[in-house]
């Protein structure tokens, strides 16, 4: 079931693993997506022991580079061809409370897998010379996939880890999936009683950036709908058509705080993206909220949130306004009625009164 193209990568470094006496698998979505027919750039690995120097190994045949997680005994390693590799020792976890990053020991690839999101992932295929590609499947990953069925693990899943509600979402809208009764009861007990609300800001933005990632992302946005969980993104954020034009997840953001309106400004703020990047999209949104042409240069990712969010615009809507202060102060006014003034030309520019820099100038001039 392994695909010819990851064969190349996976037998060198199951024979690694062998030589050092560790079982060495490929698990969770990657499997699935090989038995789905569907590439992958993201590759998890469990072994039966330490994986640092398996990850090394990984560097020094195909380059690239490594990153462990302390916290988790885990690697990281970014091949050179963009592939990425998650080298993890079978554990088991235990989470101290709801939303708490989980605390973990090591285990078996069993009691690794039961440790999954849901039975759709928790599917290993071994990469050891003498079993390659053997299926160990102990809780029905093949039958959930074959069926469509979207199923937790176990019934405190979701107070475990609240993202795994986002992960549901993204899943169903992704392959079209049901979402099996019991696991949708407890999605909707999950949001009623507010388990999202544990996790950081930070955790809640990165799985809100994995749902703009989605390809299929109406029919994502409909199960955050019908299950309310896009509420603990942001209240009020909704779906619109405009998010389809946006070519970046910046942009994305962009268009939904333009969505939202006069709250727009503070969700930017409470996603605690870089500052650079919040005052980008800040300008885009101030554009679009007072709907009026800017004053000075619009870059490339806020024009194309607004031509995103205003799709009727006409093109000179987002130059700058053609009415520049010395044009009027030329004219004798001053302080704040050279603002004002500025503001009515921005408005005019917005509405399409006024195409370019002749008729503003005409316009001044007829007072």
């Amino acid at each position: 079931m392994i695909p010819r193209k990851y064969k190349g990568l996976l037998q060198p470094i199951g024979a690694y693993a062998d030589k050092l006496g560790i079982k060495a698998w490929v698990v969770g979505g990657a499997v699935r997506d090989f038995y789905l027919g569907r590439d992958t750039k993201d590759i998890d690995l469990t072994f039966e022991g330490s994986v640092e120097s398996i990850a090394g190994f990984c560097v020094k045949k195909w380059g690239g580079e490594k990153r462990r997680f302390s916290q988790f005994n885990t690697y990281r390693v970014a091949l050179q061809d963009g592939l990425k590799l998650d080298l993890v020792q079978a554990r088991k976890e235990y989470y101290a409370r709801p939303g708490a990053l989980p605390e973990v020991t090591p285990s078996t690839i069993k009691e690794d897998l039961f440790r999954r999101d849901f039975t759709a992932n928790a599917w290993a295929l071994s990469i050891l010379p003498k079993n390659f590609g053997h299926s160990y499947d102990p809780f029905g990953a093949q039958k959930a996939i074959d069926k469509g069925v979207i199923k937790i693990l176990h019934d405190k899943s979701f107070s475990d880890d609240p993202t795994r509600l986002y992960r549901a979402a993204r899943f169903a809208g992704r392959f079209g999936w049901e979402i099996e009764r019991n696991t949708a009861r407890l999605m909707q007990d999950a949001s009623r009683e507010e388990y999202p609300l544990v996790l950081s800001r930070e955790r809640i933005r990165q799985e809100f950036i994995k749902v703009l990632e989605e390809k299929k992302l109406h029919e994502v946005f409909d199960v955050l709908e019908k299950y309310d969980l896009l509420q603990f993104v942001y209240p009020g954020i909704t779906w619109g058509p405009a998010l389809l034009k946006g070519k970046s997840i910046e942009a994305k953001l962009g268009i939904c705080a333009c969505l939202l309106g006069a709250s727009g400004s503070e969700f930017l703020l409470h996603l605690h993206l870089p500052k650079e990047t919040v005052h980008e999209l800040l300008g885009a949104w101030t554009v679009y909220d007072g709907q009026k042409s800017p004053t000075s240069p619009l870059s490339g990712l806020q024009e194309e949130i607004l031509r995103a969010a205003c799709p009727g615009l006409k093109r000179t809507a987002l130059e700058p306004c053609f009415v520049k202060g010395r044009e009027l102060r030329e004219l004798g006014l001053s302080g704040r009625k050279i603002s004002t003034a500025i503001e009515r030309f921005c408005k005019l520019q917005w509405q399409g009164r006024i195409a370019n820099r002749e008729q503003a100038l005409e316009f001044l001039e007829r007072g």
